[in-house]
């Protein structure tokens, strides 16, 4: 059904902060660590994190890569003709009903 003409998709507007689900977990994360404990639990994530990374959990792995680094640049070879191929490809199906 599509949006009526001059009406918002969207009328309540974005949520207020600390209303969203990061803010809450940031919140939840943050929290200072009290006289008894040793690390906070941003502190205890990030060691757990650390730990499966060393024990080759691969998805930890890339994760900790990508904050550090940076996820790396992909690239398009646009003389290869591969794109021209593809967008043939996609014309040559026609639209279908």
């Amino acid at each position: 059904m599509p949006f009526k003409q001059g009406r918002s998709g969207n009328p309540k507007g974005r949520p207020k902060k600390g209303e969203t689900m990061t803010d809450l977990l940031r919140e939840k994360i943050e929290i200072p660590k009290t006289s008894r404990e040793k690390l906070t639990r941003k502190e205890k994530i990030i060691e757990k994190l650390i730990l499966l990374a060393e024990g080759g959990d691969l998805s930890a792995l890339k994760y900790l890569f990508d904050r550090l680094d940076g996820r790396p640049k992909e690239s398009i070879d646009l003389t290869s003709g591969a794109l021209d191929a593809k967008l043939n490809e996609i014309l040559s199906q026609g639209v279908k009903e």
